[in-house]
């Protein structure tokens, strides 16, 4: 928690640079201010979560974002940091208004998701925080290919309640992992107080006992601070290879969103101090006095970012709505066509293998094929034991721990860091053990959910090319929780495969298709037959 090496100043800054914060600040509450408006014309925007008092953080995040370096991973509050990293105005209502040409989702998306895959501004699901172990597995990436860049995940500091986001903070830690962890502390999670989420009145405190992890607080209303430390924070990770949280203090002028009455829980008095407050016109003010801006500049400022929103949301209404006929598209990415080997039934003059044998040397020859291949879970790299039951036997041995290594006892966080990971590149495929047994999936069940909608939500952009194996079924007098059946459960969601090999020939056949394929493909095990 050392204190941060001051950068910029009001009076050290050049006068473009700080013209520059000044539009996007300004710029950034004229859209602000406006999206509500959408959803009273029934024109769109159906849910907005009001940025403002979080402005010097979310400015901040945009700036030190270096694109074809970093990756982003914005939640639904960041309207400025989306701007702040270069998305335009109108790309921003045209994701408010689920327009076909929203780049985030081609209109698929809940409305204040931000996203410009190519530019490593990532499509994230809408539940809170699940993307900070998206962010560690896509740092993992950065690692392996030794990319000089950060990942970095933002949301507001009631998430940081979630048990995942632990998992993620103590997996990149533990990895020593370059992880920005943005936690913006408004004060509140919808209507309930920090002090009944947190037992640290600022959360950043809750992970300051981890090893490897530099813990630094900034005034998330102030542009200078969120600046320093922003910087700080992204030179620590890219020259450590560890990851920062960055706790920033903000405020939340208005309500949590356009479907919340925050009169219910908030007092007068207390509102009026939100007010009072607010970033925004502070840093007008603090223009005018230190005397780097006339009143005449400023409004010609405000000026010009009034006509680029008033002709971004001309031309954003003028777009094409998507079309009915293309829900059914991009459900799942493509499957492998597979071999041409022959025709006919096997005539038993093959190897005789057991279904343990016949997943192990696929797995084997798979990783032979395609290097950038990865495979991880609980107990698959110890030494000689490959997994509960001893299927990945020798794989680390010979493709070594970078490839092939083992995982905490984190459902989520092995699920989680696959997606992350498989953002990096399409090229990449991950195999992971889900979970021992496959009685033990439900903590990933959030991940999984998230990762069968990857593809359809994306708009075709991006697709989580992971193979989750699990070991499943009956007849080893196991007990409950090491005999159940989940493939009702899981065959449910459109965007998974789920297959289920009876035989060692179906089981190679099946793992090599599922590993060469596009999208998630659960492998079901079923370890009566193992041996």
């Amino acid at each position: 928690m050392s204190s941060v090496k001051k950068i910029y100043g009001i009076k050290t800054t050049d006068k473009e640079t700080l013209r520059r914060w000044y539009y996007l600040l300004y710029l950034g509450r004229c859209l602000d201010e406006k999206a509500p408006s959408y959803l009273l014309q029934s024109i769109g925007w159906q849910f907005h979560a009001s940025n403002a008092g979080h402005d010097g953080i979310q400015l901040a995040i945009g700036q030190i974002f270096q694109r074809g370096k970093d990756h982003l991973f914005l939640y639904y509050r960041d309207l400025l940091a989306a701007l702040s990293a270069g998305m335009t105005v109108e790309e921003m209502i045209l994701n408010g208004i689920s327009k076909a040409t929203d780049p985030t989702s081609g209109g698929r998306h809940m409305s204040d998701h931000y996203a410009k895959v190519e530019w490593g501004i990532h499509n994230i699901s809408s539940c809170v925080a699940a993307h900070d172990s998206q962010a560690v597995g896509l740092a993992r990436a950065l690692d392996y290919y030794g990319v000089d860049g950060v990942a970095i995940a933002s949301h507001g500091e009631s998430s940081a309640s979630e048990g995942y986001v632990f998992e993620a903070i103590n997996g990149a830690a533990r990895e020593r992992l370059p992880v920005i962890f943005v936690l913006q502390g408004n004060g509140y999670g919808i209507s309930v107080p920090t002090h009944e989420q947190t037992a640290n009145p600022r959360v950043g405190q809750n992970y300051a006992g981890i090893r490897h992890l530099k813990v630094l607080f900034c005034n998330g209303k102030d542009v200078f601070d969120s600046m320093n430390t922003m910087e700080a924070a992204r030179e620590y990770a890219v020259k450590h290879r560890t990851p920062v949280v960055v706790t920033a203090d903000c405020v939340r002028i208005g309500a949590h969103s356009n479907s919340d009455k925050h009169t219910l829980y908030r007092s007068e008095e207390e509102l009026q101090r939100a007010q009072a407050a607010d970033p925004l016109p502070k840093f007008r003010r603090m223009l005018l006095r230190y005397q780097r801006f006339t009143e005449e500049e400023l409004q010609a400022i405000e000026a010009e970012a009034r006509e680029e929103l008033k002709v971004a949301n001309r031309n954003a209404l003028k777009a094409p709505d998507p079309t009915a006929d293309t829900v059914m598209e991009y459900v799942i990415g493509e499957a492998y066509p597979g071999d041409k080997y022959g025709t006919g039934i096997p005539d038993g003059s093959g190897e005789k293998l057991t279904l343990v044998q016949a997943i192990n040397k696929t797995l084997k020859q798979e990783f032979r094929h395609n290097p950038d291949t990865f495979l991880w879970g609980q107990d698959v790299a110890n030494k000689d034991k490959g997994g509960v039951f001893n299927v990945t036997k020798g794989m680390l041995q010979e493709f070594g721990n970078k490839r092939i290594f083992n995982a905490p006892i984190a459902e989520d966080y092995i699920v989680g860091t696959a997606n992350g990971m498989s953002r990096f590149s399409d090229k990449i495929r991950i195999v992971i053990e889900g979970a021992e047994f496959s009685d033990y999936f439900w903590p990933a069940m959030e991940q999984f959910v998230n990762s069968t909608h990857d593809f359809w939500r994306s708009n075709g952009q991006y697709s989580p090319n992971i193979t989750i194996r699990l070991s499943t079924g009956g007849y080893i007098q196991g007990g409950l929780y090491h005999s159940q059946s989940v493939e009702g459960v899981l065959t449910t969601f459109p965007g998974a495969r789920v297959v289920y090999p009876c035989f060692s020939d179906d089981a190679a056949g099946l793992l090599r298709t599922a590993m060469r394929s596009r999208g998630v493909t659960v492998f079901l095990e079923p370890k009566a037959q193992y041996n």
